[in-house]
């Protein structure tokens, strides 16, 4: 059984908004703490997925203006790509990227974007006023959810609510924003998971980063012990986590915002 995992990190050089290159900064970091091998690909506009002799597709946060490029390119391998998922392929998206696999993006000016429909979520931009940390367009402030028994923070900066369809909630919102403030947090289909959490995400939280890769060597047919006591940062990262948590549930209780502290 091979221990190398095979990333493709797809259009880094458009969905870079919010420290994805720390991602894979990250995730180089976790396999290597957890025995494994990481070969990290980077396709950009117009290359295509090798969709057999990938592990993970990395897709980061762009611009909302951006998303209908993205779309463009990704029909022309769309179907390669819901087979992908379809067969259990893992996929682990951020922020904004939900725009392009789900199945439509409505902007404020009226104008339709058809996703490519993998994930059965719609996406509206933002146009609230009155909500703390929010302008017309964006949302931005801490965010804390929880993922099996795990506790994930990070930032979230939003410009589109996400109402989810036939696929279930990736977790639930402790404090924050989430999806659209009803209380979940991202998306999962098989194993697409899409989150909202940006800061870079598996830099702030390894443990989320070694569950993925540990379901995905079961899923390859072997079994990971997560380990993570030779991740050189993993103190730094604890540390780092409660503080956030201190920080947060200090926090003045703003309305509009979850509070499940």
């Amino acid at each position: 059984m091979s221990k190398i995992i095979n990333i493709a990190w797809v259009y880094p050089d458009i969905l870079n908004l919010h420290g994805d290159r720390g991602n894979m900064m990250a995730i180089a970091k976790i396999a290597e703490a957890l025995g494994l091998e990481c070969n990290i690909n980077k396709l950009s506009y117009g290359e295509d997925i090798d969709f057999e002799n990938t592990d993970l597709i990395f897709m980061g946060a762009g611009q909302i203006r951006d998303m209908q490029h993205v779309v463009r390119d990704m029909r022309r391998y769309a179907d390669g790509f819901k087979s992908y998922v379809e067969a259990g392929g893992y996929v682990l998206a951020i922020g904004s990227t939900g725009c392009a696999l789900g199945k439509t993006l409505s902007l404020e000016s009226g104008e339709t974007i058809e996703g490519i429909g993998i994930l059965d979520i719609t996406a509206r931009e933002l146009n609230r006023t009155k909500m703390p940390y929010v302008t017309k367009e964006v949302y931005g402030d801490d965010i804390w959810w929880s993922y099996k028994d795990m506790d994930i923070i990070g930032c979230q900066i939003q410009r589109v609510d996400y109402t989810l369809g036939n696929v279930e909630p990736l977790g639930k919102v402790v404090y924050g924003y989430g999806n659209n403030l009803q209380g979940e947090e991202g998306a999962r289909y098989k194993n697409l998971l899409l989150t909202n959490t940006v800061g870079p995400l598996l830099a702030s939280n390894p443990w989320f980063g070694a569950d993925v890769m540990a379901e995905l060597m079961v899923a390859k047919g072997e079994k990971l012990s997560v380990d993570l006591d030779k991740l050189e940062y993993l103190g730094y990262a604890k540390e780092s986590i409660e503080l956030k948590k201190k920080f947060i549930k200090d926090k003045f209780k703003l309305p509009g915002i979850i509070h499940n502290l």
